[in-house]
């Protein structure tokens, strides 16, 4: 993985040859030795929805005036659950960024929106097509199968086939653990859950306002 994968057996054309993409496609560890691979305009559009999404909250929460309401009119059990409602959204949106598989020594990570599974190199029998709904799947040497439906028919396609990037540097790396013996040492298939500190802030924010919200109507 020191000579980054298109240097380890990647050979074949991913779109147009123009440097930005030969710059984008060619992926390189980061200081901890993984690959990302992730498609980077969902991640920016879904997290900038998300911050929109927090700056409308802090405009309910603190104008006296939304939308030429007057704050007499607009109570603040209402002010809570809006708030509520469009945090938990801002949190689902944040967690829809985290979608994304990561290339670790030895292992295979897919982050889904909840959970993300880790595939030791050591399990992976093959990547193929599933045959009803077309999706990529990694099937494991025990019958598992993970399946990588959301890397599948997306604007990064039209540039320069994400899908088929995830599909050969996944199985690229598989085969270079297993020549380096990495892929014999390690355990089972996991499947846990994703903490993440942007989402899970959000959405105890979101927590945190239906609480006031039926403290509200409560005393009221």
């Amino acid at each position: 993985m020191a000579r980054g994968l298109w240097q380890s057996g990647l050979d074949d054309w991913y779109g147009p040859g123009t440097r930005v993409v030969q710059r984008v496609r060619g992926y390189r560890p980061n200081r901890r030795g993984q690959i990302k691979l992730a498609r980077w305009l969902r991640v920016g559009l879904l997290r900038g929805l998300s911050c929109v999404a927090v700056c409308a909250v802090l405009v309910v929460a603190v104008d006296p005036s939304v939308g030429g309401v007057a704050h007499s009119s607009f109570s603040g059990v209402e002010r809570a659950l809006v708030c509520a409602f469009v945090l938990a959204w801002a949190s689902f949106l944040w967690r829809g960024s985290l979608i994304r598989v990561v290339l670790r020594p030895g292992e295979i990570v897919r982050h889904g929106v909840w959970r993300h599974v880790v595939v030791p190199c050591s399990h992976v029998k093959e990547l193929h097509r599933n045959s009803l709904r077309g999706a990529l799947v990694l099937e494991t040497r025990t019958g598992e199968e993970v399946d990588f439906l959301w890397f599948d028919g997306s604007f990064w396609d039209l540039l320069y086939d994400f899908s088929d990037v995830c599909a050969d540097a996944m199985r690229s790396h598989a085969r270079a653990a297993s020549r380096n013996g990495r892929a014999e040492v390690s355990a089972g298939l996991q499947r846990c859950f994703t903490w993440s500190l942007g989402a899970d802030l959000l959405a105890a924010g979101a927590a945190v306002c239906l609480g006031l919200a039926l403290l509200a109507a409560v005393r009221g």
